[in-house]
């Protein structure tokens, strides 16, 4: 064991519980005045059920036992200054701040320009008002793919803050799935700037999940993320971004590691049956996915210890990124990393810290 309030920790995934209200100051026109003369509140929602973004339905809130001492989770906006109040409490030295709000981007299926605005604002308002490196505190910057053109712009925008240290992409929604080809301007941008892609999960909602009908969170929040990754998984192995973007760093969030063993065995069995659609691979799809890197959130840790012993055996410890995903109601705390028994110090460093310095260049 190691004492995590001794040693270094970064969290690679703590959502900022961003307001539109707040965000929205920093909207390009028309957008600003559309949000403010529309009147929606923080959450961009107002009771005669209009929004900004598409809202998700389901109880995340556990039947009210989900409270926060050290956030405003999850009853309203966060304020600046609780980030650290929350990394303290923690015993986080250094956080990776993810917009919760653009999580909902998944669900925008028109063709208007809502996500753009909203991505360039909130690139502002953290600069502004959150981010501060001396206090250990960076943003993943969220990637508006839908539009290759904004996407490049907001590439532009932070290629030289300091602050803003990966590039966040929502795997919820994205049409056509993200090897796609359409994506490799992207791609190859991030690779000249070293900048880490992080593919985080969404689309648990009851009733924003691909298959309707279930009846019960517990349901589609066991699937629905699940379900994001692996199909942006697959389809980032098999259409070749790997190898034709090799010195690009590929992160998965939020889905936990126990899945990875029977995805990439059945996709291994596939390829070796019809290499000849994944041409650009020289070899099976786990050799390039076990070179992704993963955040540990939420951490299956009910399950037997052999089998999370396989699965980071068959990952790498060196490719495990410690996330904690607060505030939400499921957060990690370092503790989680710190109390696996098949771990030895050095693997719990590099996973609380030694593998983000390096992909994330801190």
């Amino acid at each position: 064991m190691i004492d995590a309030a001794e040693e270094r920790v970064i969290d690679c995934d703590w959502h900022y519980q961003d307001s539109f209200t707040e965000v929205a100051e920093y909207m390009p026109e028309p957008w600003n005045t559309k949000y403010k003369n529309s009147n929606w509140d923080d959450a961009g929602v107002k009771q005669n059920l209009s929004s900004f973004f598409p809202t998700s339905t389901g109880d995340r809130q556990n039947y009210g036992k989900v409270l926060r001492e050290h956030s405003n989770y999850p009853d309203a906006p966060e304020e600046p200054e609780r980030v650290g109040e929350g990394m303290d409490f923690l015993d986080i030295d250094v956080s990776l701040q993810i917009s919760h709000l653009i999580l909902a981007m998944g669900g925008v299926n028109a063709d208007d320009e809502r996500v753009q605005a909203f991505t360039h604002a909130y690139i502002e308002y953290m600069l502004e008002e959150v981010l501060d490196p001396d206090e250990g505190i960076y943003g993943l910057a969220p990637i508006p793919y839908g539009d290759i053109d904004a996407s490049l712009e907001v590439l532009e925008r932070v290629e030289d803050e300091e602050t803003f240290v990966g590039a966040c992409f929502v795997t919820a929604g994205a049409s056509p799935p993200l090897g796609n080809r359409k994506y490799d301007p992207i791609y190859e941008r991030c690779e000249q700037m070293d900048f880490p892609v992080v593919y985080h999960t969404g689309g648990s909602g009851l009733d924003e999940y691909v298959r309707a009908g279930y009846q019960e969170m517990i349901e589609t929040h066991t699937l629905g993320f699940l379900e994001s990754n692996m199909s942006q998984i697959v389809s980032v192995a098999c259409q070749g971004v790997p190898e034709k973007y090799p010195d690009l760093d590929i992160v998965f969030m939020e889905s936990g590691v126990t899945y990875i063993p029977g995805l990439v065995s059945r996709l291994d069995e596939e390829y070796l049956k019809r290499p000849e659609e994944a041409p650009l691979l020289d070899t099976r799809p786990s050799e390039y996915i076990t070179d992704f890197y993963f955040g540990t959130q939420p951490l299956e840790i009910s399950a037997r210890n052999d089998l999370l012993e396989l699965c980071f055996d068959m990952i790498g410890t060196d490719r495990l990124l410690y996330a904690s995903d607060y505030p939400h109601w499921d957060f990690d705390s370092p503790s989680v990393i710190n109390d696996l028994p098949m771990l030895d110090n050095d693997d719990r460093r590099a996973i609380l810290s030694g593998n983000a310095e390096e992909v994330f260049g801190l």
